[in-house]
């Protein structure tokens, strides 16, 4: 489905009342008006898309939260639920009793979260890299955006990310038609950054 024009993959049903209800007395905070729309609406999903966050004056990198994470009492022993992953994170040393509520993952250590505690910001604890990588390899608590709506919003594909897909994807009819709405969800503008790529790639649908 499409939320925000958005094309979000393995979505939920929608939350119902009962659990927003049960998730804000949990987190000792009410929930912001544009997440609960969003639990209304898609409920958590997957949603390949990359943001750019900055964990210092001179330090910038596109990472992907692909994973947002569901709402539902039948499922708090659920992985990728929030009444779960809430309980998680409650159980390390330090992490806030009140207000501060993941809401989505990358596949591995790092994690996004909304922080109630003063305002409505989204932020990302983001692990360090090996350092093999030559990559960041500390550590940080990086803000993201002042809101979920926001957040939302500056979702975007990068180019590495276009770039390796048209590199790597199996092309067919279906994956090609597929891929195009995919990246125009994001902007047009890769059809003239990337033009002659994809048509080298897939010569039966030029761009």
């Amino acid at each position: 489905m499409k939320y925000k024009n958005l094309i979000i993959e393995d979505t939920h049903s929608p939350a119902q009342e009962s659990d927003i209800k049960t998730l804000e007395r949990t987190l000792g905070k009410p929930l912001p008006e544009d997440y609960k729309a969003f639990l209304r609406s898609c409920n958590g999903g997957y949603l390949e898309y990359d943001i750019l966050l900055e964990a210092g004056k001179t330090s910038a990198e596109y990472l992907s939260f692909s994973t947002l994470y569901h709402v539902s009492c039948k499922c708090e022993n659920e992985w990728d639920s929030n009444p779960f992953e809430l309980n998680q994170a409650k159980q390390q040393a330090g992490f806030p009793n009140v207000g501060v509520l993941p809401i989505g993952g990358d596949g591995g250590s790092s994690v996004l979260y909304l922080d109630l505690r003063k305002g409505e910001q989204v932020v990302a604890s983001v692990s360090g890299l090996p350092q093999w990588t030559g990559l960041r390899q500390d550590s940080a608590l990086v803000r993201v955006a002042n809101s979920f709506s926001e957040y939302i919003d500056k979702l975007t594909i990068s180019d590495e990310t276009i770039k390796h897909h048209i590199e790597s994807f199996k092309v067919t009819e279906a994956t090609a038609a597929a891929t195009i709405d995919w990246f125009d969800s994001a902007g047009l503008q890769w059809r003239t950054k990337f033009a002659a790529l994809w048509n080298e790639h897939v010569p039966f649908k030029q761009v």
